[in-house]
């Protein structure tokens, strides 16, 4: 089996980019940002207001991140590795076009008694 993965085929004509090439071969964001997956994302007024200018990568973030997304439904959406999804998401938060809301964490890492309140009483309501 190959390291390598296979592009998905374009269905516009387009040509088929390689995924370090949606972030110039950066594994980091030029903000430092390092996120966690289940980070969620949410478009700024300033990013949607400049989305139809933006790269048709940064727009898809943008106009799917009208609702939150985690940032791994991100990388899902644009079919790229987590790590690229990160970068791209730390640029476009480094701009004021997403703010990104992190999860409810202690000191020590673990989830904070609040958010698993939070998680139980919302299955105790389904």
């Amino acid at each position: 089996m190959s390291v390598y993965r296979r592009q998905r085929p374009q269905t516009d004509g387009g040509r088929v980019v390689p995924n370090y090439a949606f972030t110039a071969g950066r594994t980091r964001s030029a903000a430092g940002a390092d996120m966690p997956i289940e980070a969620l994302v949410t478009a700024t007024e300033l990013g949607l207001a400049k989305a139809p200018a933006m790269s048709p990568e940064s727009r898809a973030i943008v106009e799917a991140s009208t609702a939150p997304q985690s940032l791994a439904e991100i990388g899902a959406l644009l079919g790229v590795p987590i790590g690229v999804a990160r970068v791209l998401v730390s640029d476009l938060a480094a701009e004021d076009h997403l703010a990104v809301h992190l999860p409810l964490v202690g000191t020590d890492g673990r989830p904070r008694r609040e958010l698993l309140e939070r998680l139980l009483d919302g299955l105790r309501a389904r």
